[in-house]
């Protein structure tokens, strides 16, 4: 059964969000609907392919791997699946239904506390004490007010460190998101990232996930630019002794020629014409 979510601003820019692709993102605002209040749901990603990205050219199954990957959603059990994080971003309806399904193992008190603190805080603005002291008992205003649960400090965003380098998890992911991209490469990329954090003065939580995103982003690296005369030799190599008779029969000094492809013209002294073929030419004349 579907349910009413809410969705914060902060959202878009959480580093965790940024690290996922714009479908997975997509799907993880969809998970939040499937889930009960305790953030459990049956975990059938085809499922949820089909209902929250029913037009999109996608491989269900491997869009929610990215969830689990960055573990904003945890496998369990026989076909369970977990959102840590629901409880504490959720300002969930004191009328709906506890969870029937089973808790996942280790699934700790804190976060059942701080979604039962958040039922209290949107049960005392319902209707029955809307602003008039008076409780759904009658309580009166000077009550204690409502248990809030403690949560740990969020990280202090910071400057990228002088000489970052991405750890193995991220390089191991960039194996797999950017195979055309070599090591060197990669090393190229993060050493434009650095430089780009430093120029803009940018801070963060956590750079790992904003590396990524410059990954994802990366052009490959083009093949070396060969030059005029280089790409002369290629064709050279490349062509007969057949062409170049083509070429030559019917051939006039200043006539057409194709030097960008040919080379030098025959009367130039600098042709790269096969010298055989060159003197049955001028031996014919003009």
């Amino acid at each position: 059964m579907a349910r009413i979510r809410t969705i914060k601003p902060e959202f878009f820019t959480s580093d965790d969000i940024c690290a996922l692709s714009p479908l997975a993102r997509l799907l993880y605002i969809g998970l939040w609907c499937e889930a009960d209040r305790e953030g459990r749901l049956v975990w059938t990603p085809r499922v949820f392919k089909r209902r929250y990205l029913p037009d999109d050219a996608c491989d269900g199954d491997a869009v929610a791997a990215e969830l689990i990957e960055r573990g904003l959603v945890v496998p369990y059990g026989e076909g369970y699946a977990w959102i840590p994080t629901l409880a504490r971003h959720q300002i969930l309806n004191p009328r709906e239904a506890a969870s029937r399904l089973p808790a996942p193992e280790g699934d700790a008190s804190p976060r059942a506390a701080d979604a039962s603190a958040r039922v209290d805080d949107s049960a005392s603005m319902g209707r029955e004490g809307e602003g008039n002291g008076k409780g759904k008992e009658g309580e009166g205003a000077g009550d204690a007010p409502p248990r809030v649960a403690s949560r740990p400090p969020r990280p202090t965003a910071h400057a990228l460190p002088e000489g970052w380098q991405p750890d193995a998890a991220d390089l191991a992911w960039a194996a797999t998101a950017r195979p055309d991209l070599a090591p060197e490469a990669i090393a190229a990329e993060t050493e434009r990232f650095r430089n780009h954090a430093a120029a803009t003065g940018r801070t963060a939580q956590r750079w790992g996930p904003y590396w990524r995103n410059w990954i994802t982003r990366a052009h490959a690296p083009k093949p070396a630019a060969t030059t005029k005369s280089a790409a002369a030799g290629i064709t050279a190599d490349r062509d007969s002794e057949a062409h170049w008779r083509a070429r030559l029969r019917g051939y006039r000094p200043g006539g057409f020629w194709l030097e960008g492809d040919w080379g030098p013209r025959p009367e130039s002294g600098r042709a790269r014409v096969p010298p055989p073929i060159l003197a049955e030419w001028r031996e014919a004349g003009p």
